[in-house]
C-alpha cells in the first residue's frame, strides 16, 4: 500500500510540476522541481528530480552544491564551472556528470539552442 501511495504522489508531481527558485533566477534560467519524495536509501533523507533549462546565453553563477547530484543533459550544450577547483567542462546532449557536493558552481549556455538537463538531487540525512 505504501508503494502505491508513493507512486501516486510521484505521478501527481510529474503531472503538475512545481516551480522552484522562481524568485531570484536570472532571465533565461528556470529550475523546475518535477518530483520530491522521501528516500529508503540509507543516509538519504529525500530525492528531488529537477529540470534545469537555460536559454542561449543564459547563466547562473556561484551557487552552492548542497546535495549529492547526478546530472543528465538531454538538449543543447552547457558549460559547467566548478568555482572551487576552477575546472570548466562543456557537456552536450547525452552527457552525464556528477558535481561535487560542498563546492560552488556556475553554469551557462554558450550554444544557440535551449539547453535542458535533469538533476537527481539526493539530500543527505544530518
Amino acid at each position: 500500500m505504501r508503494r502505491f501511495q508513493i507512486a501516486a504522489i510521484t505521478m501527481a508531481f510529474l503531472i503538475f510540476p512545481v516551480q522552484a527558485w522562481a524568485a531570484g533566477l536570472p532571465e533565461g534560467v528556470s529550475v523546475d522541481v518535477v518530483a520530491t519524495y522521501a528516500s529508503d536509501l540509507p543516509g538519504v533523507e529525500k530525492v528531488e528530480l529537477k529540470k534545469v533549462t537555460l536559454a542561449p546565453g543564459a547563466k547562473l553563477e556561484n551557487f552552492p552544491l548542497e546535495s549529492v547530484d547526478f546530472c543528465n543533459s538531454t538538449q543543447g550544450i552547457i558549460r559547467v564551472t566548478d568555482e572551487t577547483t576552477g575546472s570548466t567542462t562543456i557537456y552536450a546532449a547525452g552527457s552525464r556528470w556528477q558535481p561535487k557536493m560542498g563546492h560552488t558552481a556556475s553554469i551557462s549556455n554558450p550554444g544557440t539552442e535551449t539547453h535542458i538537463h535533469w538533476v537527481y538531487a539526493f539530500t543527505l540525512k544530518k
